[in-house]
């Protein structure tokens, strides 16, 4: 049983609406911090354990418009890979539906099964994407334990 369902359905639901808020401010946080940076030196924070957008297994992620990962705070060996076919263990291709939603919508949220950085099990992930620049979207999310 999911740890947020075991505690009970109000607080389950109150525990995920903390974790979507936490997501979408991490999110909104990185797109700021590459207007105020610059683009290179947001992307390098991003992908560092120590750049301040890495929290246990919370982090950013942004890609370009064909795919490519340019920052990755779970996996930073993924940087400079072009991840747009990949594929979940459900069939699913993340990359491909979050730069959809990040790039057509502005801003959106998927859920999908992804490689938990911390425990190294693939589990539910729940995302929050968001355009921020004409050939950037950058988002973060959450793991279902």
């Amino acid at each position: 049983m999911p740890l947020l369902a075991a505690a009970g359905p109000a607080r389950a639901a109150e525990a995920e609406a903390a974790l979507r808020m936490a997501a979408m401010d991490l999110a909104r946080r990185a797109a700021a911090h590459v207007q105020a940076v610059g683009r290179p030196r947001a992307l390098a924070d991003f992908s560092r354990p120590d750049g301040g957008f890495v929290r246990g297994d919370d982090y950013v992620f942004c890609h370009a418009a064909d795919g490519t990962v340019l920052a990755h705070g779970g996996n930073p060996a993924l940087v400079g890979r072009n991840m747009m076919n990949a594929r979940d263990p459900d069939g699913r291709r993340p990359t491909e539906t979050l730069n959809r939603i990040g790039f057509t919508e502005g801003a959106g949220w998927y859920e999908f099964r992804w490689p938990n950085p911390v425990t190294r099990r693939i589990v539910d992930r729940v995302a929050f994407v968001m355009k921020v620049e004409d050939d950037l979207v950058c988002g973060a999310g959450y793991f279902r334990h």
